[in-house]
């Protein structure tokens, strides 16, 4: 589902000693741990509900740039990847590009790691509630 949820049980891990200090019943402690563990789940269930209602809304969107973002994305993806790794050594550019590349500023990179990794997660989402969602009977 998330990220969020991978590093659950390390979180615990390191929470325990804690909750043993402040909690000293251990059926307590088990049932806070419970809670908090409930809690992110929730969170991350409806973070991933509002990230696929707005790639639905997207994608039934009658504007043509919204219908078609996540699609250009990929392309121009898959075209740079193949620029910098097929053509631009074909060319005899590579050491150039790479150099172009390698000036881009750490904050840029960011943006662009964060906004295709988001679409990423994003449709992994909206995927995983296609496959779990009940089809509608015909």
């Amino acid at each position: 589902m998330g990220a969020l949820i991978t590093i659950i049980p390390m979180l615990l891990q390191f929470l325990g000693p804690a909750l043993e200090k402040v909690i000293p019943d251990a059926g307590k402690r088990a049932e806070v741990q419970a809670e908090f563990q409930k809690a992110v789940l929730d969170n991350q269930t409806a973070l991933n509900q509002a990230m696929a209602s707005v790639m639905t809304a997207d994608a039934a969107s009658e504007g043509w740039l919204s219908r078609n973002a996540r699609p250009m994305v990929v392309v121009w993806g898959l075209f740079m990847v193949t620029y910098v790794g097929v053509i631009s050594p074909m060319l005899g550019l590579q050491k150039e590009v790479i150099a172009a590349l390698s000036a881009t500023p750490d904050n840029l990179w960011n943006l662009i790691s964060i906004g295709i990794g988001g679409f990423i997660l994003a449709r992994t989402v909206e995927k995983g509630i296609a496959a779990i969602t009940p089809k509608a009977a015909k």
